[in-house]
């Protein structure tokens, strides 16, 4: 296609996906079409590679994404690509688009945008969404009232220099995203589709999840807990004793880092909800081992066993990506290497303040021999043979004296 060259945008994409909810028609959502009270938001969304504007595609009431291709523009909006089939579409040619008949940064967006929707999980967001839109139209209602809208906030009993323990779960309390999260997995026969990478061809995955583990089914009691309206300080004695079996070092009770405790309950966490997927999709194969299992059904497990562990819900709140990219100068072949991070540390650089230069013996020498018409340059160099300090100090007039008599009859 003609128009891949100047109708894609990799940096515009990535600051608008960025900025907006992924997988909604931005139009949609502005003009308010509700159905029994409820936000109706199209499933077929079409985003446009040059800008990053997401819009319904033809199937839908609004075509809102043939719509901003059709507006006036200096430059062409005329490629998109459906976010559920991952279908190419050029507007201009009004034909499908491939990404190996075409240029590499056609490949490289859209490999990009895969990655993005797999791990953020689309329709987790889109709930989100809605809740939070029900939430202010019940703020609405109830405007006037004396803290209608100020979250609900409940202490927490102290079990023995665990201020640090405290601190960390109030902030967790007061994080909707990981109740949201949390709530849609916790019964036992959970749902869940595992979106594979595009490069191994499999279709999607349908798997039921088990009940979560001790530590989990802790936590999410313990936010439930700290969200009633019973006065009162709470205990969490429960979730901290689940914590010290986990990570045994936090039940001396002694004074503790609180970044250390959220690592550890993040990992705890994160390596429960990793077995729990994991067994579900050995389970959705009949459970083979490595001797009962073929070849194939080894490589699509160990597939859908690396983009499953990615849709827990620790890693897709607290979990970042650190990308280096690598690009050879000579085939402009681009790499790119992702690490996961939970955070990242970075130091703080004070300006150092720079030393006063002492004026010692040599300095003022050499200031004494360039104000004698620069003649005796010659002299700088043999003065900065360094010297014992002991010998210096002793014979230090003399020696001047002396070498400044050897240079005078040497001219």
């Amino acid at each position: 296609c003609q128009h891949v060259s100047h109708a894609i945008s990799v940096n515009h994409v990535k600051k608008a996906i960025a900025e907006n909810v992924l997988s909604v028609c931005s139009e949609c959502l502005k003009e308010r079409r509700c159905c029994e009270g409820r936000p109706v938001l199209p499933s077929d969304i079409w985003l446009c590679l040059k800008c990053g504007f997401q819009g319904c595609g033809r199937n839908s009431e609004g075509h809102h994404s043939l719509k901003h291709y059709k507006s006036w523009r200096t430059e062409s909006h005329c490629i998109t690509v459906s976010l559920s089939t991952w279908i190419i579409w050029c507007y201009e040619c009004d034909e499908k688009l491939s990404t190996q008949c075409n240029k590499k940064v056609l490949a490289q967006t859209v490999d990009f945008l895969q990655k993005h929707v797999s791990k953020t999980q689309t329709g987790a967001f889109s709930r989100i969404l809605k809740l939070c839109e029900e939430k202010c139209e019940t703020g609405e209602k109830k405007r006037g009232r004396k803290g209608s809208n100020v979250p609900s906030v409940k202490g927490i009993s102290n079990l023995g220099n665990t201020c640090f323990f405290n601190a960390v779960m109030q902030n967790l309390a007061q994080s909707y995203i990981l109740m949201e999260l949390m709530n849609e997995n916790k019964e036992n026969g959970t749902k869940l589709k595992i979106f594979p990478s595009p490069d191994s061809q499999l279709d999607p995955l349908i798997v039921e999840l088990s009940s979560p583990g001790p530590l989990t089914s802790a936590l999410l009691a313990f936010l439930h807990s700290m969200k009633e309206t019973e006065k009162g300080p709470l205990s969490p004695k429960v979730l901290f004793n689940q914590l010290c079996q986990k990570a045994p070092r936090f039940k001396s009770f002694q004074q503790q880092d609180s970044q250390e405790l959220l690592h550890y309950l993040l990992d705890a966490v994160r390596t429960e909800e990793t077995k729990r997927i994991q067994a579900s999709i050995l389970k959705a194969f009949n459970n083979p081992t490595t001797k009962t299992a073929d070849e194939d059904t080894r490589k699509k497990v160990k597939a859908y066993g690396r983009e499953g562990v990615k849709m827990n819900f620790i890693d897709r709140i607290f979990i970042g990506e650190l990308t280096s990219t690598v690009m050879c100068e000579e085939c402009a072949n681009i790499s790119s290497v992702n690490d996961p991070f939970i955070d990242i540390s970075l130091p703080i650089i004070e300006e150092r303040v720079s030393k006063p230069v002492l004026l010692g013996r040599m300095s003022k020498c050499r200031s004494l021999q360039a104000t004698d018409n620069g003649q005796y340059s010659d002299t700088v160099t043999i003065e900065n043979t360094p010297q014992p300090r002991a010998t210096k100090n002793q014979s230090s007039s003399k020696d001047k004296v002396r070498l400044y008599a050897f240079v005078r009859q040497a001219f």
